[in-house]
């Protein structure tokens, strides 16, 4: 296939899978937070705490998927247009849903409506997975320009150790002080250099930009990935147990698992030949419901709570399914007006037949 530089190549079928379980993992993620909270005593509890830590492998996903198609996408430069398209769909919507957000949790709490701005355009909020991506949008950049000169084995393994080093810094170091943005920053902050995320990028590079050689290379070796999965769910676990790596995709323990469930997710969706309608909207809407989702489970959280239902359990599910519904329906609506997808994101719909045969179109990754 002639590879062009400025237009994108054909899409890759597994992503659109993928990027639907990613979002649905993080929906099921938050659900399970805003029903549990932060206990976990019980055996109940500890299990669905463990469920969640698991499920937080979806921002990570996100973050892969992002930096393969890009390099599959755009293996050696970026068009004219590509920063001021993401600009538009990408980081004005972050900025929206932020101020959004403010607004929101000023009223709930009575906060600093201002200072809750700056906080969430620098990051504290859920959406702030979009600023790693921009980030890796200048690492692409670099990594064509620069490092593509250098073996890939040791770009992934000097990756891998500033990854883990970076985290493992955050994970087991207490902050060295008690002042406030001191806190922040081990509470969040380090969420968005791409230091903490830079593993993800390399590797997602290398992928994408070689993308069949990839899929024979996790073919040869999907024995040891499935037998390599379970015993990093184990260290996951031991690790809740025995030590305090707090919770989430920023834990050091989690690129082991991230990564195996990936590949273990591309290995499942090579031979699909059609997306189910479901996952198919899902993926098609993914990044709205992402910055979207949140709003609604609070919402039917404090429904929940203002009416003294007793659901126990049960609210998970009906705070999941509310989420991405409510959300889908909300994108539906303001994405028939103009202005719309420039608050919540723009919809990706395919261009073409949902496929999912290697190097076919089936879902249009936005270009």
């Amino acid at each position: 296939m002639k590879q062009s530089t400025i237009s994108p190549r054909q899409t890759i079928g597994e992503v659109g899978m993928i990027r639907a379980i990613a979002c649905m993992s993080v929906v099921l993620l938050h659900s399970i937070k805003f029903t549990t909270g932060e206990s976990t005593e019980g055996a109940i509890q500890f299990g669905l705490w463990t469920l969640a830590g698991l499920l937080s492998f979806g921002t990570s996903t996100f973050v892969f998927i992002s930096a393969l198609v890009l390099a599959y996408s755009y293996p050696n430069h970026l068009p004219k247009q590509f920063y001021s398209k993401r600009i538009k769909f990408l980081l004005i919507p972050f900025a929206c849903m932020a101020v959004f957000y403010a607004i929101m949790s000023g009223i709930l709490n009575g906060w600093s409506i201002p200072k809750l701005v700056v906080f969430n355009l620098l990051g504290a909020y859920h959406g702030w997975f979009v600023l790693v991506i921009f980030q890796f949008y200048i690492l692409h950049q670099l990594f064509n320009k620069y490092i593509d000169r250098f073996s890939a084995k040791w770009v992934l393994m000097i990756s891998l150790v500033v990854n883990v080093g970076y985290l493992a810094f955050f994970n087991l170091v207490a902050p060295p002080s008690n002042n406030q943005y001191i806190a922040y920053i081990w509470d969040r902050g380090y969420w968005m250099p791409f230091t903490g995320w830079v593993f993800y990028f390399a590797l997602a590079y290398y992928c994408g930009k070689n993308y069949q050689t990839f899929m024979q290379y996790i073919e040869k070796y999907k024995v040891w990935i499935y037998a390599a999965l379970p015993v990093s769910i184990a260290l996951i676990l031991y690790n809740n147990v025995y030590s305090s790596f707090g919770f989430g995709s920023k834990r050091m323990d989690m690129i082991l698992f991230t990564v195996l469930l990936i590949f273990v997710l591309f290995l499942a969706f090579r031979h699909v030949k059609k997306m189910p309608p479901i996952l198919s909207a899902i993926s098609q809407y993914s990044f709205g419901i992402y910055l979207l989702h949140w709003f609604y489970l609070q919402m039917m959280d404090l429904a929940v709570e203002s009416f003294h239902w007793s659901l126990g359990y049960l609210e998970i599910p009906l705070l999941f399914i509310g989420g991405i519904a409510c959300s889908y329906l909300t994108i539906n609506i303001l994405n028939r007006m103009k202005i719309g997808k420039y608050i919540v994101g723009r919809v990706n719909v395919p261009k073409s037949a949902t496929t999912l045969s290697n190097r076919k179109l089936a879902t249009e990754i936005k270009s």
